[in-house]
């Protein structure tokens, strides 16, 4: 039995490797920005890795362009444009690598037996210290790696969706809204719109940007209470240490 416990944690540490050198290769292929307007020209939006609107402007001659009630839709028109652009060229740079096969490849391989020298020899790029990781009985680190790929499995990507946040300028003039898809909805008071000054406008979309987006970031990383409790890098360690030292199978 323990043979066969062996041979599945080697085939984890594999898998882990080589799947946390995929993901590393599939972020390295992110654009750093992406910019887009509405048809009009009225706003341009700027999004940083992620998608997450980093500025929303408006032209200077805005006004010419978009009647003020809808200037709310413009800026969500300017960012779905920016959106498909830092998308389109992501996917670009996911074809080159040739990422796709390589997943595909990869999801395969997690139900085959694990090569000889791989699972002992990962990429020293990803090699982790576990020096002083003591680990638990084999028996107990295994049970808790299967555990850890049945709830994994079960897990709805719902649970896991990004709460909704809003952002609010003074006294309520601009209201911005993020999602789990990203911004979601921009309203501008259009009577108050149509007196400011660009300066102004652009400040006030500042304002309700930067308060929107420090809540969304406070609202990261919660996640489903299951997956937060495996703690799979812990678990990771803990295999990897068995691994390394003979001692752990007596």
């Amino acid at each position: 039995m323990d043979g066969d416990i062996f041979q599945e944690l080697k085939q984890f540490q594999e898998y882990a490797n080589k799947m946390q050198q995929l993901m590393s290769e599939m972020r390295d292929q992110m654009p750093e920005f992406a910019e887009g307007e509405d048809a009009q020209g009225a706003v341009r939006v700027r999004l940083i890795a992620g998608g997450i609107p980093e500025s929303i402007k408006v032209a200077s001659d805005w006004q010419r362009r978009q009647p003020p009630e809808n200037l709310g839709a413009a800026v969500v028109e300017a960012y779905g444009s920016a959106l498909s652009e830092w998308m389109e060229r992501w996917s670009g740079g996911l074809e080159q690598a040739d990422w796709e096969n390589r997943a595909h490849q990869l999801d395969g391989t997690l139900g085959q037996p694990a090569s000889a020298g791989a699972a002992s020899t990962p990429p020293e790029a990803f090699e982790r210290d576990v020096r002083y990781v003591v680990p638990r009985p084999l028996q107990e680190v295994a049970e808790d790696v299967l555990t850890a790929f049945d709830v994994v499995e079960r897990q709805d990507p719902e649970a896991a969706a990004q709460p909704e946040a809003k952002g609010e300028s003074a006294a309520h003039r601009v209201v911005i809204t993020l999602g789990s898809q990203g911004l979601s909805s921009c309203e501008i008071d259009p009577d108050w719109a149509a007196q400011q000054s660009v300066v102004r406008l652009n400040q006030a979309l500042d304002d309700a940007l930067a308060e929107v987006r420090a809540k969304s970031a406070s609202a990261e990383g919660g996640g489903p209470d299951a997956v937060a409790d495996l703690d799979l890098g812990g678990l990771l360690d803990e295999a990897m240490a068995i691994m390394k030292n003979p001692r752990h199978f007596i």
